[in-house]
């Protein structure tokens, strides 16, 4: 009887490895960076050019490989960087399955051009649908150039699912700042028809990041925090920059970029009441860890990673970010850290740790045969908004995170500018050393009042006062009155307001915040009232307790249209420098803007 279960043929295997690697001409281009940067490079060069969908070179000086190697490297499962199943614990490569080149060869032409530094003459190899056609010795500078063309020729099927020329470059473009962005210590150059980009080797990663934000980079704050377990830092965008999408979310591990469902909830909570739900903000956070607390293969392409300890992580990140919204902008210095020396002396590998600092216990400090990983110590690290624990102090206990008053606080933003004028009754126009700000008053004194309420509501004390008027009002009647009334009556505590039973479904306001001065209280509870009713489903507590906050702030801050005076203008930007989250109003919108001396300079054609 003839079994009907058979071995594939390797070029078949190769195909399906493929599918798994090789998605778009991004993928390709992603695997090759990955190498480059793996072979301890200092520059990594990528060209785009050709027809679609495109012809791919990119070139390193890194160790480059010898004739043995070169044939090795386009077999599937051949990798220099890992030996055992135990290293697959801790993982400090980009690469490290050996599936890489044998699946592009698959379904390209593939030619690799490659020397050792200690050797004359390098090796050309030229392979193609998954076949070696030819190798020979060639002339070459030391390290590697691989170019990829006829990219899917022999899958046309997978080329149908392309999707447009323009798309497939952004994708690239994409491609190539992910892995760029955090490759401190190495130089990165991007060629296609329409121009050329490059990030200098000697940029930081917040630097590198801050320059990719372009003009939102002035609405970008610092963020470094740490714990026992991870240490984030980067950039957080203010309310004035975000996205419909995700496409401003940049997270990066160990110099790898990320995606992670858990971390997207916690941003999304984070700026909650900052943003408004349908956007999301722009975002570089840079994590990093031991290898050994982050297992990166989980995913075929190695875009998802899985934390030893994610909780953690997401609540560090959560409270990072809502630190950094909280506080004004900052031109404090941010701490770089920079990679340890790439390439270790002749033999001897793996690299020594640079004098005084230790690599994480048992990792495997590995960027490939010619490169080390970055140095994540704190050591020497100064300049940064957040305190880091002293040494010898326990890591365990209560997190870092910035206390509202310190040095980066005390800057006083909203305080320093100089408020000259009103625009349409509706913002102010002040001066600041960089140019002008505009602010929305409406939405400046809706976060005031917002911020003052939501400190009554979590307890912090916030004055209350009588009113000469009581107002009487009706349950909402959208639960039994046992269920009913003790919610209302805790909502109406928590937030401040005096009260007393007026007899049967009633109750009767008798004070509420000092922070609602002329409050209509009739007109907001019968707006919540209709808003209850109208619901398909209550909140589990009755009240959204942050919505009606925000209703509250609306009915009674400045309106637009209403003339300021000078003095009101100054006490509110005082009062914005004490409020939590200042950068947006309730609903999300941004609360400030500013245009630069240099736009207005641009505008003006002012050149010198």
């Amino acid at each position: 009887m003839t079994s009907r279960i058979r071995p594939l043929p390797d070029d078949v295997v190769n195909r399906i490895a493929a599918g798994e690697v090789v998605e778009r001409p991004a993928s390709v281009l992603k695997e090759l960076l990955e190498n480059a940067v793996d072979s301890g490079a200092g520059g990594v060069e990528a060209h785009v050019s050709g027809p679609f969908p495109f012809s791919l070179r990119v070139t390193d000086d890194g160790c480059g490989m010898s004739r043995e190697e070169a044939e090795l490297a386009v077999r599937r499962h051949t990798t220099s960087k890992i030996a055992s199943a135990d290293d697959l614990e801790r993982i400090g490569s980009f690469g490290f399955r050996g599936e890489a080149l044998p699946s592009i060869a698959s379904v390209a032409r593939v030619s690799l051009v490659t020397r050792l530094a200690e050797e004359r003459s390098g090796t050309e190899l030229v392979t193609e649908g998954g076949t070696i056609l030819s190798v020979r010795d060639a002339g070459a500078p030391r390290g590697t150039t691989v170019t990829v063309s006829r990219l899917f020729e022999n899958v046309p099927a997978r080329r149908k699912f392309l999707k447009s020329e323009r798309t497939e470059m952004s994708h690239l473009w994409e491609v190539f700042h992910g892995v760029a962005l955090p490759g401190e210590g190495i130089s990165f150059r991007f060629v296609d028809p329409r121009g050329t980009f490059a990030y200098e080797g000697r940029e930081s990663a917040l630097d590198r990041a801050k320059r990719h934000a372009g003009d939102d980079g002035q609405y970008l704050v610092p963020v470094d925090v740490s714990s026992a377990f991870f240490r984030i830092y980067g950039w957080a965008g203010l309310p004035q920059v975000s996205r419909a999408g995700a496409g401003g979310l940049w997270f990066f591990v160990n110099g790898r970029r990320f995606r992670d469902r858990g971390l997207y909830a916690a941003v999304r909570e984070a700026y909650r009441g900052i943003l408004p739900g349908d956007r999301l903000p722009v975002l570089y956070l840079f994590v990093t860890c031991s290898p050994r607390e982050v297992d990166v293969n989980v995913h075929p392409a190695k875009t998802e990673v899985r934390f030893r300890y994610p909780r953690d992580l997401n609540e560090l990140a959560r409270h990072v970010l809502g630190g950094a919204l909280g506080e004004p902008p900052s031109r404090a210095a941010i701490p770089v850290h920079a990679w340890n020396e790439r390439i270790p002396p002749a033999g001897q590998w793996p690299p020594s740790p640079a004098p005084g600092k230790e690599m994480f216990p048992g990792a495997t400090a590995s960027r490939g045969p010619c490169g080390s990983p970055p140095d994540m110590s704190l050591a020497g690290v100064t300049g940064s908004p957040f305190p880091h624990p002293a040494a010898g102090a326990s890591l365990v206990g209560e997190l870092p995170f910035a206390e509202r008053g310190g040095e980066a606080a005390r800057e006083r933003f909203f305080s320093s500018l100089v408020p000259i004028g009103q625009v349409l009754a509706t913002y102010l126009v002040c001066e600041d050393a960089d140019g002008i700000v505009l602010v929305d008053q409406h939405a400046a004194d809706e976060r005031i009042v917002f911020s003052r309420l939501k400190d009554r509501y979590l307890g912090k004390g916030a004055p209350t006062q009588r009113w000469l008027d009581a107002v009487e009002v009706g349950l909402p009647g959208v639960l039994p009155e046992t269920d009913e009334r003790p919610a209302v009556e805790t909502f109406l505590a928590r937030t401040g307001f005096s009260f007393e039973p007026a007899g049967g479904e009633r109750i009767r306001l008798t004070g509420g915040p000092a922070a609602l001065p002329g409050f209509d209280a009739r007109r907001w509870w019968e707006e919540l009232c209709e808003s209850l009713r109208a619901q398909e489903t209550l909140p589990k507590d009755l009240f959204d307790a942050d919505r009606e906050l925000w209703r509250m702030a609306c009915h009674t801050a400045v309106r637009g249209g209403e003339r300021v005076s000078t003095d009101r203008a100054r006490l509110l930007l005082a009062e914005l420098d004490a409020a939590m989250a200042a950068h947006s109003c309730p609903h999300g919108r941004p609360v400030w803007i500013r245009i630069s001396r240099a736009r207005l300079e641009a505008l003006f054609h002012r050149t010198g």
